[in-house]
């Protein structure tokens, strides 16, 4: 399918400053192909686009005091989003490869070692690693109760595992930090989202299971018919959309996907 994207931010800050931007997604990816795509921004000194180091584009640039804004267009070939299947293999430690084996770990955000013992007392009991993510999924859209403006960004996976509510960005973080604490490697990915309601940028999860990364989203009951990863990282805080060195209030954001004929 074709996926039109747009995004749009305006932010006011208190003085000029190096900003980072990750908001496009690589032009070629598992699932998706960029075809076009098209960056403004208020008028800025320097501006480059640089990779950080799991290879996620980022836009690198020096922004003005006072208004600073952006907007991204993009279309995008997609493929459906594939189902987890449920007999997905899990590797043993020995056997992850380098890519995978730091997504196996504890982050900042996703505190697996403090939540081991819950992890196998709810989902130690199933097989495969594909039954083991998709039980986790689940518990966590049943469990915790998806509702805006009730956590912040220090959240933690914890946090959400204690409180039973949160946002797209809290959902994620408990998937991974369970998954981890069962040994499955799982990664952040902020991303696009066809369907999305509202329309926002999203984040879910990919876990590493029967030697390739797979999509999961414990926010939908069912499968997202099409997610774009912009970025990749340990948790929310190496995929931020944007980060500015000094105050800021972000003014107006907005994002649209939707799909076009080919």
């Amino acid at each position: 399918m074709l996926l039109a994207v747009r995004a749009v931010a305006t932010y006011e800050l208190t003085a000029e400053t190096f900003m980072i931007l990750m908001i496009e997604p690589p032009l070629e990816g598992a699932g998706h192909r960029v075809k076009d795509e098209r960056l403004a921004t208020s008028p800025t000194p320097f501006c480059e686009l640089r990779r950080d180091v799991y290879g996620n584009p980022q836009r690198h640039l020096i922004a003005p005091p006072g208004w600073f804004s952006y907007e991204f267009n993009a279309t995008i070939e997609v493929a459906p989003n594939p189902p987890l299947p449920p007999d997905a293999f899990e590797h043993p430690p020995q056997e992850l490869p380098a890519e995978a084996m730091n997504f196996a770990l504890p982050s900042r955000y996703c505190q697996s070692d403090l939540l081991t013992r819950m992890a196998y007392d709810e989902f130690g009991r199933f097989g495969t690693g594909g039954e083991k993510v998709l039980a986790v999924a689940d518990w966590v859209r049943r469990h915790v109760e998806y509702r805006y403006g009730t956590t912040d960004a220090m959240t933690s996976a914890f946090d959400t595992a204690t409180e039973r509510v949160g946002v797209c960005r809290d959902f994620a973080h408990l998937v991974i930090a369970f998954c981890r604490a069962l040994n499955i490697p799982a990664r952040y990915v902020s991303g696009y989202a066809l369907g999305l309601d509202p329309p926002d940028f999203h984040g879910f999860v990919q876990v590493y299971l029967g030697g390739t990364w797979h999509n999961v989203d414990a926010t939908f009951e069912g499968i997202r018919p099409a997610l774009i990863p912009i970025a990749v990282g340990r948790d929310a805080a190496d995929v931020a959309m944007t980060t500015s060195w000094v105050p800021n209030t972000l003014t107006e954001q907005s994002v649209e996907v939707r799909e076009v004929a080919g």
